[in-house]
């Protein structure tokens, strides 16, 4: 099963790097791994209160950037 890695940033600055990864079918159950992740992430008291947007950058195996996905606050 391919791994997919999910680093989160604010802005254009990289605050958390999936160095382990994690195992996913498909692009898209990577995508629906990062919406439920979204969740989880927009309740963090630090990132709630920044005023910099956040975002997941899903990257493949390959560790290119398959697709972004905007924190929703």
């Amino acid at each position: 099963m391919p791994r997919y890695y999910f680093n989160l940033y604010q802005g254009s600055q990289l605050i958390s790097q999936d160095d382990t990864g994690y195992e996913c079918p498909n692009n898209a159950a990577a995508r629906q791994f990062a919406q439920l992740s979204n969740g989880l992430v927009a309740l963090d008291p630090f990132l709630s209160g920044a005023s910099v947007r956040c975002c997941i950058v899903v990257l493949n195996e390959a560790r290119q950037s398959i697709f972004t996905l905007p924190i929703s606050k």
